[in-house]
C-alpha cells in the first residue's frame, strides 16, 4: 500500500466515530486532495498543516499519547458537547444506533461485516482482548520480547497464571548491526 492510500484508510479509521455530515464532507474533500498532490514533500506539508505541535521538541512517542489532527480534535469536541447536551437521553436513544452505524462504516472500509468487527478504545484494550480471549491450553507457549509494551507483558503473565501457558521471553537488540544479530 502506498503512502497516499495508507493515509486515506488511516484517516477514515481515525475520524469516522466523530463524523457529522459536515465532517464527512470535510474528510472526503481532504481525501480527494491527496491524488492532486504532486510529491511526498507537498503531501507531508498538507498532513503537517492539520497538527498543532510544540516547537520545543519533536514528539516521537505516539504510543503513549497520539496527538490528534485539529479537524479530528474539533469533531471530537463537537461530539462530546452534543452528548453532554443530550445527557442520558442520548445514551438511552442514540448511543447504540450511532455505534452500530460507525461499525458498519468501518466494516465497509476494511471490507468485512460489522459482526466480525470489534471497536475498542485503544490498542492496549484490543491486544488485551486478543491475548486473554485466545483459546490457550495448559502448556501452550507465548513468545514476546523483553522490550515489549509493559501492559502486554502483564497480560501474558496473567494468562500464564490463569491458563498455565509458558511465556518465552526473548531479547531483541535495540540497535542491531545486522539481520543475523536479530
Amino acid at each position: 500500500m502506498d503512502k497516499r492510500n495508507f493515509i486515506k484508510a488511516l484517516g477514515g479509521l481515525s475520524i469516522s466515530p466523530f463524523l457529522t455530515s459536515s465532517g464527512a464532507k470535510e474528510f472526503m474533500s481532504l481525501s480527494n486532495l491527496l491524488p492532486k498532490i504532486k510529491d511526498d514533500e507537498e503531501l507531508w506539508k498538507v498532513v503537517r498543516s492539520h497538527y498543532k505541535l510544540k516547537d520545543e521538541y519533536i514528539n516521537l512517542e505516539s504510543g503513549y499519547y497520539c496527538i490528534l489532527p485539529q479537524p479530528t480534535l474539533e469533531h471530537f469536541i463537537e461530539h462530546v458537547r452534543y452528548v453532554n447536551y443530550e445527557g442520558s437521553y442520548y445514551m438511552r436513544t442514540y448511543q447504540f444506533p450511532n455505534k452500530d452505524k460507525v461499525a458498519a462504516q468501518l466494516a465497509e472500509l476494511v471490507n468485512t461485516s460489522p459482526e466480525e468487527l470489534v471497536v475498542t478504545r485503544n490498542a492496549t484494550e484490543s491486544l488485551d482482548l486478543i491475548i486473554s480471549g485466545f483459546p490457550w491450553k495448559k502448556g501452550d507457549e507465548a513468545i514476546y520480547a523483553e522490550q515489549d509494551y509493559g501492559a502486554m507483558i502483564n497480560q501474558f503473565k496473567l494468562v500464564a497464571k490463569r491458563e498455565g501457558i509458558i511465556n518465552k521471553v526473548i531479547s531483541v537488540p535495540n540497535h542491531p548491526k545486522s539481520d543475523e544479530e536479530i
